[in-house]
């Protein structure tokens, strides 16, 4: 599934510590070697995606086009896919082997000493045969042997699956690349919202001051109260305490940035990209599904699984019919090197039958069988998944847009409101309770907005990934 549904908000989606008070392979598989499971859709959240194996140097600023290509470099998840790339290269060597000549040599020499008397020489039954052991005699053997595979269905078909096998771990490769980048896009994104959250309260920080600064001239002048300057006081205070917060989120936020793309721990740098609303003009959802279904890797690698285990079941059930081999050695052989030695050679054509192997053919297909079926349920499982990432991403977008409108006027709404309490308060007209109360209501509506901005491009995100496209995206 994506994010919580997509894989990119489930981060965004818990509760910032700061606004706590305000309102919101692909392996060959055989008999004995078990399959690897195909990633079934994007990660749900950047905690899914495991740090960089590798460590660059700093850079003192930091694009999102920068982030991926470095996250893809360095993160261990890309590392070990490619990793398993060469893995599944190798199996399919080991496949083709079946179908190459294997040619060996073997040299030798003997001393030798025999009991006639094990071969049924016996003394007496045979004239001239007084004694049964003979020797020692010496013996030299030199040749070179070799072994031809002229059909065998099931190495041929064991070789096609191990080739669809290399198609399946690049497929595969292209998967992590995809799951990386989504994950250093969210994580940059947490950055930019916790960063955009740090700016959003030291404003409300500033305000405080101004406001408590305004309860202290009212009350000099006589106008005003100590419980208005208290008051003042204790929210200033307060959004102090949401600057702490918002300071600490947006360190951990980076941290988590750094460990992901690969950059050394607690280096300085900043984000260049910024954290904006631009509303894009969307294909229609058929469409979109139908890009998703040609594009996602895990689409294409469930297909390119199924093709694996067809290829696998049919070379089980060829195990069952002959298959013919030419067989040949040639050399020499004599007392020494040197003593007797004369050139030797065989050469045949052989013929293999199976008849009965305990049942071991049978096993096989019926494991082969049973994985080739479990791949077409997985892919028809993917097909219905990377659909419903589209729907629920085309969803969320559509909410997104209208929730970030909506935060905007509320911060405009606010500063209004805000404009207007401090107007009657410095005029003397009651206490500064609803100047407080103004200053609390546009503090939650400045959070609210980041929070919407950066949830409106975590959808935008989403839907990046679910159509198979978050290494390509930007802002």
């Amino acid at each position: 599934m994506l994010l919580c549904a997509i894989p990119a908000i489930c981060q965004l989606s818990r509760t910032p510590s700061q606004s706590s008070d305000a309102q919101m392979p692909a392996t060959r598989s055989t008999a004995t070697n078990p399959q690897r499971p195909l990633p079934a859709s994007p990660i749900t959240n950047a905690q899914q995606v495991p740090g960089a194996a590798k460590v660059t140097a700093a850079v003192s600023n930091l694009s999102l086009e920068q982030a991926i290509a470095l996250a893809i470099d360095n993160n261990l998840a890309t590392l070990l896919a490619k990793q398993r790339e060469d893995e599944a290269r190798g199996f399919q060597k080991e496949a083709l082997s079946g179908l190459l000549p294997n040619i060996s040599g073997t040299a030798y020499q003997a001393s030798v000493t025999e009991n006639l008397a094990a071969l049924g020489f016996t003394p007496g039954r045979f004239p001239g045969f007084t004694s049964t052991f003979i020797g020692p005699f010496k013996n030299f053997d030199a040749r070179a042997r070799l072994q031809q595979t002229i059909f065998s269905l099931s190495a041929l078909r064991n070789y096609q699956a191990g080739r669809a096998g290399v198609r399946v771990a690049d497929l595969t490769e292209g998967i992590a690349r995809e799951q990386v980048a989504t994950a250093t896009a969210l994580a940059y994104l947490e950055t930019m919202r916790a960063e955009r959250s740090v700016v959003a309260a030291q404003a409300n920080v500033t305000l405080g001051q101004t406001l408590l600064k305004l309860a202290q001239d009212q009350r000099d002048a006589g106008i005003a109260t100590g419980v208005d300057v208290t008051r003042a006081e204790t929210r200033l205070a307060q959004e102090q305490v949401r600057l702490s917060r918002a300071q600490t989120d947006a360190e951990e936020a980076r941290l988590q940035l750094q460990h992901i793309v690969g950059l050394p721990l607690g280096s300085p740098f900043t984000l260049t990209d910024p954290l904006r609303f631009s509303v894009e003009t969307l294909p229609a959802i058929e469409t979109a599904i139908a890009t998703a279904e040609d594009t996602r890797g895990e689409v294409l690698a469930a297909r390119a699984q199924v093709t694996v285990n067809e290829f696998e079941a049919r070379a089980a059930r060829a195990e069952q019919l002959p298959s013919l081999e030419f067989l040949g050695d040639y050399g020499v052989s004599g007392i020494t090197p040197v003593t007797s030695a004369l050139p030797t050679r065989r050469y045949a054509i052989q013929l293999n039958v199976p008849i009965f192997n305990g049942g071991l053919t049978r096993g096989r297909i019926q494991v082969a069988s049973s994985r080739e079926r479990q791949a077409q349920l997985q892919f028809a499982s993917v097909r219905g998944q990377v659909e419903e990432d589209v729907r629920l991403a085309y969803a969320a977008l559509r909410t997104t847009v209208d929730t970030v409108r909506a935060a905007d006027l509320s911060v405009s709404l606010a500063e209004r409101e805000l404009e207007m309490a401090r107007d009657r308060f410095r005029a003397g007209i009651g206490d500064n309770i609803e100047l407080v109360t103004a200053q609390t209501t546009l503090a939650n509506a400045r959070l609210d907005q980041v929070t919407a901005l950066a949830a409106y491009n975590g959808t935008r995100l989403n839907l990046a990934a679910a159509l198979g496209r978050a290494q390509n995206f930007r802002w």
